[in-house]
């Protein structure tokens, strides 16, 4: 039983590297550096944080004069 246990535990670690190793590869693409920075700033945050993150962005964007975007995600 126990190696039962183990080997679901394994396969649930093994998705959590791909899922990791697909995150940084997408996150080790960005541009400029400090995009880059940001982005790895923020892996791990909670949802409420990365919501303050966006809204500070939002201020951030009125403050440059850039046209503000939809929330949704669309």
């Amino acid at each position: 039983m126990d190696s039962e246990n183990s080997s679901s535990d394994n396969s649930g670690d093994a998705e959590y590297c791909t899922t990791v190793a697909a995150d940084n590869a997408l996150i080790c693409g960005l541009e400029p550096d400090s995009l880059l920075r940001l982005v790895r700033t923020a892996v791990g945050l909670p949802a409420e944080a990365l919501e303050r993150l966006a809204v500070v962005a939002d201020k951030l964007r009125a403050v440059e004069g850039l046209p503000q975007l939809d929330s949704t995600g669309d």
